[in-house]
């Protein structure tokens, strides 16, 4: 049996994980900070697979307590492979050196990056007696090696995230782990449409992300989930502790 946990389940790509998993068979815990008209309507078709469970990304002591209660919610003892998906993230602030909110980048900084840190750690912990393999996928993004003007909070969150993959990576070498670090394209999810009600002083890349929109540049939260899953399940996940999903060929058989 496989199952999944996914940060950020209640819309966006997160959503279409999590229903696209839920069609292969998957169980899945989905966190979130608050359910979704669509998430429960997912609950109800899935009434014995799927658990929701509310969670405050941004409120790291909570985190460990979180994953423990996420695993109490799956039969373990009937797990063969156990999915962490830590998708969660926010674009904001988008602003330049010199004009950053203090808080807006601590909470930046504590959903994009220490929560998939901790979150990868309790599961670790949580989990050292148990069999089954552990696929452990984060939700990168070009920006992690691209800088954008205005893009310095969250390029850098991702920057970190992915180095962090590797890091584990590398540790894990020997178990019965594997990480990686997925940049997923440009998604139609509400955080584009964030980006586009940009400051144009504040992000000059604003005239690109919204053209992406007017002409169709955008792929849809369900095809980059589908090829993330694909990706994810697949026997080459892991290979690379990086990798964007974008240059993987469609329809692949892995």
């Amino acid at each position: 049996m496989q199952a999944a946990i996914i940060s950020g389940a209640s819309r966006g790509l997160g959503l279409a994980l999590t229903a696209d998993l839920l069609q292969r068979g998957c169980m899945v815990v989905g966190l979130a900070r608050e359910h979704s008209p669509a998430l429960q309507q997912l609950a109800v078709q899935h009434a014995e697979r799927l658990h929701f469970l509310r969670a405050d990304l941004a409120d790291s002591d909570s985190l460990h307590g979180i994953m423990a209660e996420a695993l109490q919610c799956l039969p373990l003892e009937q797990i063969t492979q156990l999915l962490l998906i830590n998708n969660a993230g926010v674009v904001s602030p988008i602003a330049s050196a010199g004009f950053y909110p203090t808080a807006e980048v601590s909470r930046a900084l504590a959903i994009n990056l220490t929560a998939p840190i901790l979150l990868t750690d309790a599961l670790l912990r949580l989990t050292d007696t148990l069999e089954c393999e552990l696929r452990i996928a984060c939700i990168s993004s070009g920006a992690a090696v691209k800088a954008y003007p205005g893009w310095g909070i969250y390029g850098s969150s991702k920057a970190g995230l992915d180095h962090f993959c590797r890091h584990v990576a590398t540790e894990q070498q020997a178990g019965n782990v594997r990480i990686a670090a997925i940049y997923p394209g440009v998604i139609d999810t509400d955080m584009q449409a964030s980006i586009r009600q940009s400051d144009p002083q504040q992000f000059r890349e604003l005239g690109r992300f919204t053209a992406l929109k007017r002409d169709g540049g955008l792929s849809t939260p369900q095809q980059a989930a589908r090829k993330i899953a694909d990706y994810l399940l697949s026997t080459v996940f892991g290979m690379e502790p990086v990798i964007d999903i974008r240059q993987l060929p469609d329809n692949a058989q892995y």
